[in-house]
């Protein structure tokens, strides 16, 4: 349950808004889980169940492992759900033991994928879908774009526009940074069809009311992938030849 998708992109959203201390006590409880979910673990379906086992064991633990500062700030209103949602990608980007099995998870996906009848990575959206961009809000949008126009937040993410086949044009709030926003570069985008809603800097570039908040981009020149960590379900169907 801890693994869904929605509580993720409430998470990574939310992340913006994070202060550092709140970042740091993230880490420090991340951390702790790491050490004690098992060495061993061999396989994607073994990380749920010890998440779940280390993460009820450590945080409850909380208090004991941050500092006076810290304490004070958990007992605001929220502290304690915000670190609780940000726990899951900090956990799928530092903690090795999982960050290597979700890897070499997705790698096993991508050979069966390619024998199969099914297209790998289809799409579902493109410029037309644009004219009724409303009834897309909340759903899981898949397609090609050029990339035409790039800009870099203060979170060290690019907010950048790409044109869709018919020549409509669409914004793109990147939850990953994959490298490939680049000007005249084709990629192929898997993300949630979002409400332009109190992000000041989609407000800044972005004259329309939506946008996508993408979790995964293939670079269509070389072939290259980059995920969000805690995607990896989402992105095995996309593999497979299944928009989520």
């Amino acid at each position: 349950m801890r693994y869904r998708i929605i509580s993720l992109i409430f998470t990574l959203v939310g992340l913006a808004g994070f202060s550092q201390t709140i970042d740091s006590i993230t880490e420090k409880v991340a951390d702790n889980i790491c050490d004690c979910i098992k060495d061993d673990i061999s396989s994607y379906d073994e990380i749920k169940p010890e998440f779940n086992r280390c993460y009820d064991k450590e945080f409850n633990q909380i208090f004991n492992v941050v500092d006076a500062a810290e304490q004070k700030l958990l007992l605001e209103d929220g502290a304690l759900d915000k670190v609780s949602k940000a726990i899951i990608p900090v956990l799928n980007s530092s903690c090795e033991k999982i960050r290597s099995i979700i890897e070499s998870d997705i790698e096993d996906t991508v050979e069966p994928a390619v024998a199969s009848d099914k297209e790998p990575c289809p799409t579902n959206f493109s410029g037309k879908d644009i004219k009724q961009i409303e009834k897309w809000y909340g759903e899981i949008a898949a397609f090609n774009g050029l990339v035409t126009k790039v800009y870099i937040t203060d979170k060290d993410k690019p907010y950048y526009e790409v044109k869709l086949e018919g020549g409509n044009t669409i914004w793109i709030a990147s939850l990953v940074n994959s490298g490939y926003e680049i000007e005249g570069n084709v990629i192929r985008i898997l993300g949630y069809v979002s409400e332009v809603v109190n992000d000041e800097v989609a407000k800044e570039f972005n004259d329309t009311n939506y946008h996508v908040l993408a979790f995964c981009v293939i670079d269509i020149k070389g072939g290259q992938m980059a995920t969000v960590p805690g995607t990896e379900v989402q992105v095995k169907q996309w593999i497979n030849g299944t928009v989520p």
